[in-house]
């Protein structure tokens, strides 16, 4: 008998109350940076409706019939988030634009109804679409039920921007922002992993990732002449802008691609 059903991915809008998560971590400061996004979205009728369609959560459906997310932990905890900021306020709760969402669903294990949820996340696991650790990179036993449970891991927002500033490649390797963000923890100052030094952590990890010990990484891309790596500058400018607030854009330029007429020696 097939684990699954192996029909084509279906996307369903649905309220995001059927999402559960696959990990215990995410990088609080990216999903603030993408409540910022779809806040303003938000501003324009129909926008934020269009896109979420545009980008559809890819998640396996459980035997309890949850949304189990396989990727856009982010996204998804800001729209649990910007939900219960719009219904604590006095705006009218039926028109709450963050309650509902577009799924993929990549895996549609519904019908195994024989199958205990400690047996479902060990299937997970087993296909590399679970991440049992938590936010200091250290295996745990129970991944939280709701999203709103996640806790930070800051080296994961450290290694999600430090990819859009070019650090390395987007590649298909389940997980590999905390394949990164395990290999920063002892590398960068957990002082710079904050928004006021974010800068600075990022032209650090850029430097590092271009070095041999960062090879075994996915999206490895190093050994680059150092003119070619980002300033300083151009990367906190690039934070100004509020680049990579959003996963699914495209990432920054490549390195080399926008260069300044600072010299560098």
């Amino acid at each position: 008998m097939n684990d699954a059903k192996t029909a084509a991915p279906k996307m369903h809008w649905t309220s995001i109350d059927v999402m559960r998560p696959t990990q215990c971590a995410v990088g609080f400061l990216e999903v603030q940076l993408k409540m910022q996004e779809l806040r303003g979205r938000a501003q324009k009728p129909d926008l934020l409706q269009k896109y979420l369609k545009g980008h559809p959560i890819p998640a396996v459906l459980g035997p309890d019939r949850r949304m189990y997310l396989t990727d856009h932990h982010h996204m998804g905890l800001a729209l649990v988030k910007l939900a219960e900021e719009w219904d604590a306020s006095d705006k009218p709760a039926a028109a709450n634009p963050y309650r509902d969402c577009c799924f993929q669903v990549v895996k549609d294990m519904s019908d195994r109804h024989e199958m205990t949820m400690q047996q479902f996340f060990a299937k997970l696991e087993g296909q590399h679409l679970s991440h049992p650790f938590d936010g200091q990179g250290k295996r745990v036993t129970q991944i939280p039920r709701h999203l709103i449970d996640l806790v930070d891991d800051p080296y994961r927002s450290l290694a999600g921007l430090a990819r859009k500033a070019g650090a390395y490649e987007k590649v298909p390797v389940p997980f590999t922002e905390f394949k990164w963000a395990d290999f920063l923890r002892d590398k960068i100052d957990a002082r710079l992993v904050c928004p006021e030094q974010m800068a600075q952590a990022i032209f650090q990890t850029v430097q590092l990732a271009n070095g041999p010990s960062a090879a075994h990484l996915p999206g490895y891309h190093g050994g680059r002449p150092q003119t070619d790596l980002p300033t300083l500058e151009e990367i906190h400018a690039r934070l100004t802008k509020r680049y990579g607030a959003d996963d699914s854009a495209a990432d920054l330029p490549q390195i080399g691609h926008y260069r300044t007429s600072d010299k560098r020696g």
